[in-house]
């Protein structure tokens, strides 16, 4: 395969992927932004950009996903350090301040892929285990007062939970 037919390739795969993971990797980027919509258009566009220029150097061609997802984190965080440097007037970021001046972004990065995750992982369980969860971890009623509200046994509710934190568990 020459060259040529090896970038179209490349090419392709990237335009799949895209057309797969458009919707889950905005909602990504839109849970990043705090629901700005136009920081997300923003992040979107310059993640597709940053793809398209690096996508000769993926390695693991089943590893696209993760690629795609990683590189959203990182403008995401070239953004914000950006409009960081606004703020205070400065003229641009170098990348010794990006590199060491980023802590805040790529901890707020990693909540909300934290939070992500977690709600991935709760919308896999069944109706009861996520509503279990939703009122023993979100609203802080006790097992008991969960049992009285759904009418069921102490015990049923204590075992939905079990199962649910095992699938869970596995899941990660």
């Amino acid at each position: 395969m020459n060259q040529k037919e090896n970038e179209r390739t490349r090419i392709r795969l990237l335009e799949r992927a895209c057309a797969s993971y458009e919707r889950e990797l905005q909602q990504y980027i839109y849970a990043l932004t705090r629901n700005d919509s136009f920081a997300m258009e923003e992040i979107y566009q310059n993640t597709m950009l940053s793809a398209l220029r690096g996508i000769y150097g993926l390695r693991e061609e089943h590893k696209i996903k993760d690629w795609i997802f990683a590189i959203a984190r990182e403008e995401s965080k070239r953004y914000y350090a950006a409009l960081k440097a606004d703020k205070a007037g400065r003229q641009h970021v170098t990348d010794h301040e990006f590199e060491w001046g980023s802590t805040f972004v790529t901890d707020f990065t990693q909540s909300v892929e934290d939070r992500v995750s977690i709600a991935s992982l709760i919308s896999s369980l069944k109706a009861e285990e996520r509503r279990l969860y939703v009122l023993h971890y979100y609203y802080g009623f006790p097992f008991k007062k969960i049992s009285e509200m759904l009418n069921m046994n102490y015990n049923t509710v204590r075992s939905i939970h079990g199962r649910g934190m095992a699938k869970m568990r596995k899941r990660l």
